[in-house]
Parts: structure tokens; sequence; C-alpha cells
């Protein structure tokens, strides 16, 4: 016990001929844990003051324990191979699960400055962020801040990009194994609102046929995606379902090239679900169904 002007007394707690450190008291001060190279690398070790002997709580043999500290109820937390653990005495130590994200990670990325050549230029519905093809990938880019996304990285060609209703999705063709299919990519994290700066993506395919499908729109209430199937027949995909239909047969249009054959979802009016308007051929035409 301290005693105000009193001559100070110590007492030496540990004989070990290695290092003992770090020690700390328990909460109930009756005792106190400490770091002990005793049993050939660094663990924890208990011991009474004034004791002969300790008692060993842990037992780690490859690395050695480090940085230790106590809590209120008697929980220890201390460092190991890197990780950080923690240990009530008598149980088994648990390793704290640890989640590190970062805005940035600057080794994996390769700066590059284009001045040319983006195509395929969408707008997100809410009007802040741009996504465009460059050089067959698909990437997304901040309208507010000097930040792009890329989005696809695939030796195969990306073209045909379009945002969901909702900004949270994009949907776009890509020629994977030589054939022009339908494929998503969507913001994982509820708490993330743009792809500039969300940190986990997921792919979808969306469709799987074994013909070419690309030019995708999406449906004024997102519940849908229209598209070219084979260049010519126009097909709706319904995204909960995963049913296909065809809303105009092939026989009605003919393409001379990609790009020929054009159509627009219009705007959901009085209920009624949406038509398209189609261009094909120098003809416009209005599909309703």
């Amino acid at each position: 016990m301290y005693t105000p002007n009193a001559t100070p007394a110590y007492q030496k707690q540990t004989t070990f001929g290695g290092e003992d450190r770090e020690p700390v008291w328990a909460p109930d001060g009756e005792s106190f844990y400490y770091l002990s190279e005793e049993k050939g690398s660094f663990n924890i070790f208990q011991r009474t003051p004034g004791a002969t002997t300790s008692k060993q709580i842990t037992s780690h043999s490859k690395h050695p324990v480090r940085f230790l500290s106590v809590a209120d109820n008697n929980k220890l937390c201390y460092g190991y191979d890197g990780e950080i653990y923690t240990l009530l005495p008598g149980k088994q130590p648990q390793k704290v699960k640890v989640s590190i994200l970062a805005d940035k990670n600057d080794k994996d990325i390769i700066r590059q400055i284009s001045s040319y050549g983006a195509t395929d230029i969408a707008i997100s519905p809410q009007g802040k962020e741009v996504a465009f093809i460059l050089r067959g990938d698909v990437y997304v880019t901040s309208i507010e801040y000097r930040t792009t996304k890329q989005i696809t990285n695939t030796p195969e060609q990306e073209r045909n990009i379009d945002f969901a209703p909702d900004g949270r999705t994009l949907v776009y063709s890509s020629e994977r194994n030589g054939l022009w299919q339908l494929y998503t990519s969507t913001i994982v994290r509820e708490d993330e609102k743009q792809f500039t700066y969300a940190t986990e993506l997921k792919e979808e395919r969306l469709t799987n046929s074994d013909v070419a499908s690309f030019q995708p729109k999406y449906s004024p209430d997102g519940k849908e995606i229209a598209f070219l199937e084979n260049r010519t027949a126009i097909r709706i995909i319904n995204l909960k379902s995963k049913a296909v239909r065809t809303v105009m047969d092939a026989k009605y249009q003919y393409s001379y090239a990609d790009g020929d054959q054009w159509f627009q979802w219009s705007p959901i009016a009085n209920g009624f679900f949406p038509a398209l308007s189609v261009q094909a051929a120098g003809i416009i035409k209005m599909l309703s169904y």
C-alpha cells in the first residue's frame, strides 16, 4: 500500500534469466499478467505479487506474443503473427476479425491519361456519373471530382451500356467466348450510392443463348431490359423471372451493319406499360404490347 512521504520499497517479482515484459494488473488488483520467454517464446503468464510461481495463460510456439493489455472484464488482448487476439483466461484465444477499407491503393493503380477514344456514353439517372467504353472496357467517372473507376477488365470487347433507373446497376454487351451476350454489374453495399466510389461490385451474365444479344435498354421501371437478338429481333428479359419474350420478330427487320437498328422505351404514363419506338431500314415504328 502506498503511504505518502514513505520511503519507496521495491520487490522483485520474477526471477527468470531471460526477458519478462509488459506487466498489466488484473482488474481485481490481486494478480498481474505479463509476457515472458520462460517457455521459449513470448507468452502470457499470470502471477500473484510475492509468489514464487506463475501460471502460463497462452501457449503459442511459432511466433512471440506482443502488445499485451487487459480490459475491465479481465479479457486479455494481444498481438500474434500480425493478428489481434482476445482471450478470457481459461478459454480459447479468439482472433479479431479486422476489415480494412481504403479509398485507393496506389501500388495497384496504373494511372493513365486518355484524351480520346471513349464511346457508348451513358448518364446516370441522378446525373452525377458518366459511364463509357474505353478500349473495350467499361468505365464510370464522376462529374464532380476527377475520379474514374474501371468496371470491367477483360480481353474481350464490351459496348452498349445503360444505367438502371436506380443508378446502382449497369448493363452492357460483352463478346465473351466469341459471342455477344448481356451482362450487369451491380453495387453490392447498400451504403454505397455511386459506382465511382464503390468498393464491391457483382457482375452477372444476364442472357444465355447461342446467338448474339446486344444493345440493351432498361425499361423506365427498371424491371425489364429490351435488347437485339441476332441483330434484328427485339426481345425483352424480365429481371425477376429471367423469362425472355419476343416483341418484334426478326422477319420485320433487316440489318446491314451494327447500329442500324435502334429502339427506345417510351415513359410509363397513366399506369400503362411502356411501348417501344423502333427505327429500322430508315422507318420509324411504334411497338406496343
